[in-house]
């Protein structure tokens, strides 16, 4: 049995997202331009609760992931708000002027990138890159240990004698969550992780992450933009548009109530057995984040919108006194 199915927490874990703006600042016709990815981005993710982040490509999810595990740099800046990460009494936090979230990563924040093959270092072998990894942590490697933690993840131990080149997408990227799990981390950031396989090899992966999820008792955090991955898999789920959280509850509360008209319109997409009328697409394009409509941001496509949503960009407020929360003026 993997250390990771036997590790025992003590400790409680918080996440605490308040008014998250990180914005690009590019170069453009010799002006530099903020690119509003996340925009005032509030969440608290529950311990040992697996959270989806759900969105169109270019809504800002991904920033999003990236800013949650502290990987700011100088083109993505976090310019209002904060995150916080309570391990117990330690307490962790990225804002404008703080950013001690790399102390924690590896032991206790993961993040598994969207593209495998760029994840592991092409010219190290999958058994030397875990040893970089142990021995960069203070941990003593040990080769039998490493061996049961790849079975965790239905990996042939013979495969630290290959390079990445050598692995199948479904292999490197196992390889890729065998190392975010390896440290035992308490929160776990996955980018969209099964973007680039097939539907088979899709769902033995989500299968591993539900599993991982459950029996670490980690928190974990998924980002997609299929949102008919989420039901039996994430406990929450947050929709994400224009690089603001529109709505927010459980999985299966949103899927059954959903509030929010885009919320509506991506679930309508969901093609259902036997359902032979024809799919719609959400009418209209994705907004600009360089210069997003003072309003709601998905004012410019929604069939419903009336004056007040042109004027007014609507607050995240909570609709049923439990977990429910949406942005949508004409849902006050």
């Amino acid at each position: 049995m993997s250390e990771l199915t036997r590790v025992e927490r003590k400790t409680s874990v918080q996440i605490v997202v308040d008014n998250l703006k990180a914005y690009y600042f590019v170069e453009q016709d010799g002006v530099t331009k903020e690119v509003k990815a996340v925009d005032g981005v509030s969440l608290k993710v529950e311990e040992n609760s697996f959270l989806a982040i759900v969105g169109e490509s270019g809504c800002g999810k991904t920033t999003l992931a990236k800013v949650l595990y502290g990987a700011v740099n100088s083109n993505l800046l976090i310019v209002e708000g904060k995150v916080c990460y309570l391990f117990g009494e330690a307490r962790y936090e990225l804002s404008p002027t703080v950013n001690t979230l790399r102390e924690v990563w590896w032991e206790k924040v993961a993040y598994i990138p969207q593209g495998s093959l760029s994840a592991l270092n092409p010219v190290r072998k999958l058994k030397d890159i875990f040893l970089d990894l142990a021995t960069s942590h203070g941990v003593p490697f040990e080769e039998g240990k490493v061996k049961a933690h790849l079975e965790m993840v239905q990996l042939p131990s013979h495969v630290l004698r290959m390079y990445p080149f050598e692995l199948s997408g479904g292999m490197r990227q196992r390889s890729t969550i065998a190392l975010a799990t390896f440290l035992s981390p308490r929160v776990i950031i996955a980018d969209e992780p099964t973007s680039a396989l097939d539907v088979v090899t899709q769902r033995n992966i989500l299968r591993l992450l539900k599993d991982i999820q459950m029996k670490a008792k980690s928190t974990f955090i998924f980002i997609t933009h299929d949102i008919s991955l989420v039901p039996g898999l994430a406990d929450f789920m947050a929709i994400m548009y224009g690089g603001c959280i529109v709505e927010y509850g459980p999985t299966k509360e949103v899927f059954s109530q959903p509030l929010h008209p885009y919320t509506k319109f991506l679930l309508s997409t969901i093609p259902t057995i036997g359902d032979k009328t024809e799919k719609q697409p959400i009418p209209g394009s994705p907004i600009s984040l360089i210069d997003p409509p003072p309003g709601c941001r998905f004012c410019p496509r929604c069939p419903y919108s009336k004056k007040v949503c042109k004027e007014h960009k609507p607050d995240l407020v909570n609709v049923d006194g439990q977990k429910h929360w949406v942005a949508c003026c004409l849902c006050g």
